[in-house]
């Protein structure tokens, strides 16, 4: 399965991650300080999406109301970051203003 060019990785909960995430972040930000410096109105953000993983004691919350397909739950769209065992993060582009 291809990815979108915004995926960066999928990380952990663990320090070592967290870190890692905190760096990109302060990565973007100095991005978008140069950009806005030569006067370019172009800005990015990381957006960090939650993902469930194998046998995630929080999954039944994303099952209610769904039904099974083909490929599994339907429902498990969009996961809250303290009920993940992963998230993805992308780098998606602020609409301007």
């Amino acid at each position: 399965m291809k990815r979108t060019d915004a995926y960066i990785g999928t990380f952990t909960n663990d320090s070592k991650d967290s870190a890692r995430i905190k760096d990109l972040r302060k990565f973007v930000k100095y991005m978008n300080k140069m950009l806005k410096q030569e006067g370019l109105n172009h800005q990015y953000y990381i957006k960090l999406q939650g993902r469930l993983g194998k046998d995630n004691p929080n999954a039944w919350k994303y099952r209610q109301g769904c039904g099974w397909s083909k490929g599994g739950y339907g429902c498990c769209q969009s996961v809250r970051l303290p009920d993940a065992a992963y998230a993805d993060a992308y780098i998606y582009k602020r609409n301007p203003y």
